[in-house]
């Protein structure tokens, strides 16, 4: 059994990381980093983890499409910064694939997000595939 931990605030629970930056453009009025550029930031890490071989190519018949988006705000950001996030499978769906992010930086955990990925096959929600599952299974220890 895999010890990492499942907790997205602990670096240590991810294997796959993307990095990206503050742009002076992500500043409010209040001078921090503003709530809709942490969406981008997760947007950062979840791309190229559904790209990263893991999941079924996008193609005509069939893709992940985001369901649900949550953020948990847990500190302030101030440009400039270097962000790492990072990004894991945190559970399993019938449909669907939730994907766990933590966005740090330096070794600040500044935000968590869960991202529901929904599986689409000809437009309508369908089954995930058993071979998707069995690979998210065993590689993220669920």
């Amino acid at each position: 059994m895999n010890e990492k931990s499942h907790e997205l605030t602990d670096p240590a629970s991810f294997d796959f990381w993307a990095n990206d930056v503050v742009r002076f453009g992500d500043m409010d009025a209040t001078g921090h980093v503003n709530n809709v550029s942490f969406a981008r930031y997760v947007e950062t890490g979840r791309v190229p983890f559904m790209r990263a071989g893991f999941l079924p190519a996008y193609d005509d018949r069939q893709r992940f499409v985001v369901g649900n988006l949550s953020i948990r705000y847990r500190a302030q950001a101030f440009w400039p910064a270097d962000v790492k996030i990072g990004t894991r499978v945190a559970r399993l769906g019938n449909t669907s694939i939730t994907l766990g992010h933590g966005v740090f930086i330096e070794d600040a955990c500044i935000a968590t997000a869960e991202t529901v990925m929904v599986y689409i096959v000809h437009g309508k929600s369908s089954p995930l595939p058993n071979e998707v599952r069995a690979t998210l299974t065993e590689k993220f220890d669920l």
